[in-house]
C-alpha cells in the first residue's frame, strides 16, 4: 500500500526517474553516456530511500540484528544508514540493505509508463532491512549479492528470519492502486512550507 506521504516524498524523484528511463529507450547515447544515466537512476533510488526511512517506510530487521541491537539499546526500525555510525562506528556489526537490489528496481522502472507507475514500482521494490554482517555474507555466498528474483526466497535460503515489520506510516490517506498520477498531480500543485515472525 502506498500512503500519500510515500507518494509525496517520491514526488521530487518520480518525474525525473520517468524521464531518465524514457531517455534510455528514446535517445541516442554512447555507451559511456548510457552508463552514467543508469548510475543516475540508481543514485536517485538510493537517495529516495534515504528520505523515506523511517518517515514513510520502516526498515525490516532480522531477528539476529535485533538481538544485537537490543543489547546496545538501539531500535533499528528507527535507524538509517546515515545514523548507523552512532551505534556501529565502523559498520562492522550491521548491514543496511535493499532486499530487492537497486539494480533490479532500476530495471523494473524501465517498464513504467507514468509517474504513478514509477511510484508503484518504487513502493513495491523498496524494501529495506537491517541484517548482520554474517547474514549479508551468507546472502553473498549463495549468489544473492546483486540478483534476487525473489528476495523472500533468498532470505529463507540464507536462513535470515525477519521480525514483523512496522506498518508504513498511514497517518494520511492511502492511495488506491492506479490513482498515483492524480495524487502526484495534487501534491505538485500544493504549496508546502519549507518472511516474518
Amino acid at each position: 500500500m502506498v500512503t500519500t506521504r510515500f507518494a509525496y516524498i517520491c514526488r521530487p524523484f518520480a518525474q525525473g526517474l520517468l524521464d531518465k528511463t524514457r531517455a534510455l529507450d528514446e535517445l541516442e547515447f554512447n555507451r559511456h553516456q548510457r552508463a552514467r544515466l543508469r548510475e543516475s537512476i540508481s543514485d536517485d533510488v538510493r537517495k529516495l530511500c534515504d528520505m523515506l526511512v523511517p518517515d514513510a517506510r520502516h526498515p525490516q530487521v532480522s531477528v539476529a540484528a535485533a538481538e544485537k541491537a537490543t543489547a546496545i539499546g538501539v531500535d533499528l526500525r528507527q535507524e538509517t544508514w546515515h545514523s548507523q555510525t552512532r551505534f556501529d562506528p565502523k559498520r562492522a556489526v550491521f548491514h543496511f540493505e535493499h532486499m530487492t537490489p537497486v539494480s533490479q528496481i532500476a530495471k523494473a522502472l524501465a517498464c513504467a509508463d507514468s509517474v504513478g507507475a514509477i511510484v508503484q514500482t518504487l513502493s513495491d521494490g523498496l524494501q529495506l532491512a537491517w541484517i548482520t554482517k554474517g547474514e549479508d555474507a551468507r546472502l553473498t555466498a549463495l549468489g544473492y549479492r546483486h540478483k534476487r528474483p525473489d528476495p523472500d526466497a533468498a532470505y529463507e535460503e540464507a536462513e535470515i528470519v525477519l521480525l514483523a515489520s512496522l506498518p508504513d506510516l498511514v497517518h494520511d490517506r492511502s492511495v488506491a492502486a492506479g490513482d498515483f498520477d492524480r495524487v502526484i498531480g495534487v501534491l505538485a500543485a500544493e504549496v508546502v512550507p519549507r518472511r516474518v515472525v
